[in-house]
């Protein structure tokens, strides 16, 4: 699992765009951090501040974006990251359109 400090993601997709973080707890839950990305349209991406800045616990067991399309569908990013001060960044892929082939997929 890669460890990383800040999420990226490029809207590659059909449609304009948000995302917010979601972490996997020690207890077994997945949380949704308050910070969110904004909209932005296809061909731009966004990143997000220090995980840890945003209310991502040390002790998260995985991390991941957590995508919606405007008008459209929402879903978690495929592919998880552990959470670290570590200067690192994971880069997701929003593709798809709408309502169909709608993905946020972990691509380095």
């Amino acid at each position: 699992m890669r460890v990383v400090e800040k999420i990226t993601v490029n809207n590659k997709g059909g449609y304009v765009f948000n995302f917010s973080i979601q972490w996997l707890g020690s207890n077994g839950k997945w949380s949704t951090s308050g910070w969110n990305s904004g909209n932005y349209s296809v061909g731009f991406s966004r990143t997000t501040p220090p995980l840890s800045e945003i209310g991502v616990p040390d002790d998260a067991l995985a991390v991941t974006p957590y995508g919606h399309a405007v008008l459209g569908k929402s879903g978690q990013g495929e592919g998880f990251c552990a959470h670290a001060s570590n200067g690192q960044i994971a880069t997701y892929d929003a593709v798809g359109t709408t309502l169909i082939g709608f993905a946020v997929k972990l691509v380095e």
